[in-house]
């Protein structure tokens, strides 16, 4: 139980010996203190060897588990701990958190620091015991037994082997714990076995937006009332001004999927998250010495980022362009195409942008050594489609997106993949809107393809990869790449 009122001096240390007492204490947050919601406080001053977490976005899951796996690298003597994320940058954010969390610390109930790279984090206590924190990028934890906490399972290429790679980490002692946390992906896998009890030795918590006192006004009451609620009444009743904003521009399904804990059928999906995770790197960063050098400008990209794109590329650039209206998000991706594979070099994002100013940014990649771009000509896009081609009639070409084209462009990317030829950076937002592109058939009998809008776009980067995949395609303009329907791939599967 977490003791609300604090003790008197001779009671202290038995008071800061509870994990959650010792965090609303000790810890700052954004120079303020922190007050932790019960589930995490829960988290916190459990003692089960074995956690699992489904997780709305933006509830304080990661760091919750930073937190827990921080505090017992204070407490417990040769402590050691491993973090696995989906990719190295959300790796290395897990140690920024554990290094924030230390200099919140007073200096009296804090261990020494005596190393800090970007993937690891030494302490010394005061008999020159060391305790260390690690972080991994979508690989198998292995080495001597400790803790192992992992971030966004489903995400991550080879879950399966990380995840049993944990458990066998973790086997030594009985005191060593592993903590998993995750937002929903598909129905399958891992994870969602592990949220759906297969595997009842674990302690779960289910945590949707109305259990966060960021995103509720009320989690007392919301707990009691809202899952009775339909998701519009309980957005209205319980969620705050953020909350109400987000659900009011997205889908209600994205939203349930992002936001109340709904996993998805991925039985439609033209890219399974299997294939793009196979072909996904999870080390990208924007130095050279990155497998994959990567960089994403959420904006309008600066003059130092086209400098940066001249001096990073190793062949052609060749790039995709989804335009949107003033209030929508236009998405830029650009890929490397050199010594016959595509590398994906770089993505722009940005909303609220006049059709003069995404003009200016076409401008300036093509200056900046664009040779080939494909731009949707579709409706809106039409105008700034038909002014590029005229001013660039060697670079530019408008694609009118119909159920033939799209399947062009699918097929396209979908033998890319299948072929090794593409390599996607492992960034969570892109990988979930090319794996949210469906294959449906109408009452028609017609084969359409679509992105639900979400949270993070209606598939702009995905839709804006195609069309620079099919621009990599180059001169073989009039000849679709074979293409085997999902519908169909399904029917052989089950043969």
């Amino acid at each position: 139980m977490v003791i609300k009122n604090r003790p008197g001096p001779g009671r202290l240390s038995d008071w800061l010996a509870d994990p959650a007492n010792f965090a609303e204490a000790l810890f700052d947050l954004d120079g303020a203190p922190v007050k932790l919601d019960p589930w995490q406080a829960d988290l916190l001053s459990s003692d089960a060897k074995l956690s699992v977490i489904l997780k709305s976005r933006r509830v304080g899951g990661s760091w919750a588990m930073t937190a827990r796996m921080f505090i017992r690298s204070q407490t417990i003597p040769r402590y050691s701990g491993v973090f696995v994320s989906m990719n190295r940058e959300e790796a290395r954010g897990k140690i920024e958190y554990t290094d924030e969390m230390h200099e919140s610390l007073p200096a009296s109930w804090k261990l020494k620091r005596v190393a800090r790279s970007k993937d690891e984090i030494a302490f010394i206590d005061s008999s020159g015991r060391r305790s260390v924190l690690k972080s991994l990028a979508a690989k198998a934890p292995r080495g001597r037994g400790g803790d192992v906490g992992i971030s966004e399972l489903p995400h991550c290429l080879n879950a399966k082997s990380i995840y049993e790679g944990a458990l066998h980490v973790t086997a030594r002692k009985q005191s060593h714990q592993l903590t998993v946390e995750s937002t929903p992906l598909g129905k399958g896998g891992p994870f969602y076995d592990l949220c759906r009890g297969r595997y009842p030795q674990f302690r779960r918590y289910e945590i949707p937006w109305w259990l966060c006192s960021a995103l509720c006004v009320d989690i007392e009451n919301a707990s009691i009332e809202a899952p009775a609620m339909t998701t519009v009444e309980r957005v209205t009743r319980f969620g705050m001004s953020a909350l109400q904003s987000i659900y009011s521009s997205m889908p209600e399904p994205a939203f349930k999927q992002e936001s109340e804990l709904e996993f998805i059928e991925m039985e439609s999906a033209v890219f399974s998250m299997e294939l793009l995770l196979k072909c996904a790197e999870p080390e990208f960063g924007d130095t050279s010495s990155s497998p994959l050098v990567f960089k994403r400008v959420n904006g309008v990209p600066s003059d130092s980022d086209w400098a940066w794109l001249d001096h990073s590329r190793k062949g052609a650039l060749i790039a995709g362009y989804d335009p949107a209206r003033k209030n929508d998000k236009a998405a830029l991706v650009i890929v490397d195409k050199f010594k016959g594979k595509m590398e994906t070099r770089m993505i722009a994002v940005a909303n609220g942008l006049t059709f003069r100013k995404q003009k200016e940014i076409i401008d300036r990649a093509i200056k900046s050594g664009v040779c080939s771009l494909r731009v949707d000509s579709t409706g809106m896009g039409m105008d700034i489609s038909e002014r590029l081609e005229a001013e660039y009639p060697e670079t530019v070409k408008g694609v009118t997106f119909t159920a033939k084209s799209k399947q062009k462009m699918i097929a396209g990317a979908y033998n890319a993949l299948t072929d090794r030829a593409l390599v996607l950076p492992a960034d969570r937002d892109l990988l979930k809107q090319i794996g949210s592109i469906r294959e449906e058939v109408s009452d028609s009998g017609t084969t359409v393809y679509r992105s639900p809008s979400g949270v993070d776009g209606h598939g702009d980067m995905a839709w804006a990869l195609l069309l620079a995949v099919e621009a990599a395609r180059g001169g073989d303009e009039g000849a679709a790449p074979s293409y085997e329907s999902v519908s169909r791939r399904g029917r052989w599967s089950a043969l």
